[in-house]
């Protein structure tokens, strides 16, 4: 091959790995944001989709795809003149969740990647106080994504995350039967840490998890109403990530319907994650502009 061919060549390759390592991706895996980051003023849609109704009821409701659902829709946009910033908005079917916020890149090494991520929610439905916890609630989320690459293809991702108010915050947890009676309200947000797992096989196939463990203030109350003993449960997602030009689709089983950080940390959302055996089925699709 002619010298200059090669060196064109040579140019052509390390042009595009530039290209590569600096284009944009969508942070956020299914629920736990990572610390990716949407450059320039590139633009990045996220659609979300809950299924209700759990796997486990079989054949006659088509393993959970006849019955209810949760869609949500989020925006995140690149901040060009402050690099690693991003702006987003996302709203969500459940209680009309509507949230926005801002995540800034601060480290981006070899080996590991760090965000910070600030963010509002609002649940845009009237207020009210439920069985299982109130509804219409406001408040902050402040959370720390950071990545730790053991190799190329696996990540390991932990995000730290406090929540300043969830659905039982000023009231009095119920106990499990034969419990200690508890006189002291839930005053106060919770403190949680998501953890993440994501293992690529191929360039476009990946395997993706997310663990969302019980505060540990929940450990020994109940949702309101529940009188069989049980208590808040732990939350998982599982399932698997498809990449292709700009877009990545990602197919989980989770017993967690929520998709926004107060509804998959806070441990109380909704009466809590579902028992692990009561998972259902859930979509995201995300793509870059």
């Amino acid at each position: 091959m002619p010298r200059k061919t090669s060196s064109t060549l040579v140019c052509a390759l390390l042009a595009g790995g530039a290209l590569r390592a600096e284009s944009s991706e969508y942070p956020l895996v299914v629920n736990l944001p990572t610390a990716e980051r949407m450059q320039y003023w590139d633009i990045g849609l996220a659609f979300t989709h809950r299924f209700v109704t759990p796997v486990k009821d079989h054949g006659k409701d088509v393993y959970g795809l006849d019955g209810y659902t949760y869609a949500g829709l989020g925006l995140m946009f690149g901040i060009k003149p402050v690099p690693g910033l991003n702006a987003f908005i996302y709203r969500t079917a459940d209680n009309k969740t509507f949230t926005f916020g801002l995540q800034q890149q601060v480290l981006d090494l070899d080996r590991v990647r760090m965000a910070i991520r600030a963010e509002r929610f609002d649940e845009v439905v009237t207020a009210t106080t439920t069985v299982i916890g109130k509804v219409g609630v406001t408040g902050a989320v402040f959370q720390v994504p950071t990545e730790i690459f053991i190799t190329d293809d696996v990540i390991f991702s932990v995000v730290p995350a406090y929540i300043t108010k969830t659905t039982t915050t000023d009231t009095i947890l119920a106990v499990p039967p034969g419990a200690q009676p508890n006189t002291s309200p839930n005053t106060g947000g919770v403190f949680n840490v998501g953890l993440g797992l994501r293992i690529s096989f191929t360039e476009k196939f990946s395997f993706v998890s997310e663990y969302y463990p019980r505060p540990s203030k929940f450990s020994k109350a109940a949702p309101g109403g529940v009188t069989d003993g049980t208590t808040y449960h732990q939350g998982f997602s599982a399932g698997v990530s498809y990449k292709t030009f700009k877009h990545r689709f990602t197919v989980v089983g989770t017993n967690v319907p929520g998709t926004t950080a107060n509804q998959v940390l806070s441990g109380d959302y909704g009466g809590g994650p579902r028992p692990s055996s009561q998972w259902s089925l859930g979509f995201n699709v995300t793509r870059v502009f």
